[in-house]
């Protein structure tokens, strides 16, 4: 069965950043982004914190190109952090070859002292109509319910509309889920 991504997908996929219009938007949002991270932070008073050390347990379920596939996580860190992640059911949707481990760093930071927001690099030890390639980026963000449950959504792409291998496929893993502090 061919993989047909949805058609904001197939617009996004269009987008080449060698045209110069596409290269001075892409130097706008850069300077934008630049011109805030310049900013002092009290200005925007985000009450960032580093985030508190401990072990993860999570699970969650995609909710977009594979939907219904179940992954479970483990984080264990602080700010900085390593995971290892375990694809527990996979759909039909995803070929050719689902993936079963993934293993990631990531650096997180706690925002309005609920709120955790990180980037890291993660490894999926399959590619497939999914993620693409193995190397991919995983941007988390997550709210604590209490101090040791929360929810998460995580998403795992290896960077096609920013340009990056822009010929595999690059809908990427968007998982929903919950999980517990210990």
């Amino acid at each position: 069965m061919e993989y047909n991504p949805p058609p904001v997908h197939r617009v996004l996929s269009l987008i080449s950043f060698s045209e110069p219009a596409c290269r001075r938007r892409l130097g706008r949002v850069l300077s934008v982004l630049v011109l805030l991270a310049s900013a002092p932070l009290q200005a925007f008073d985000l009450e960032v914190d580093s985030t508190r050390p401990g072990t993860r347990l999570s699970a969650g379920i995609d909710v977009f190109r594979a939907p219904g596939t179940v992954v479970a996580n483990v984080r264990y860190g602080g700010t900085w952090g390593a995971r290892l992640g375990y694809w527990a059911y996979t759909t039909s949707d995803v070929g050719p070859q689902a993936p079963t481990v993934l293993i990631g760093v990531d650096y997180m930071l706690t925002f309005w002292k609920k709120i955790r927001g990180g980037i890291g690099l993660a490894w999926i030890d399959g590619e497939n109509n999914v993620n693409g390639t193995r190397w991919n980026l995983d941007t988390t963000l997550a709210y604590d319910l209490s101090d040791r449950v929360f929810v998460e959504y995580r998403h795992q792409s290896h960077g096609a509309v920013l340009g990056l291998d822009s010929d595999k496929p690059n809908g990427g893993w968007n998982i929903v889920g919950a999980g517990y502090r210990f």
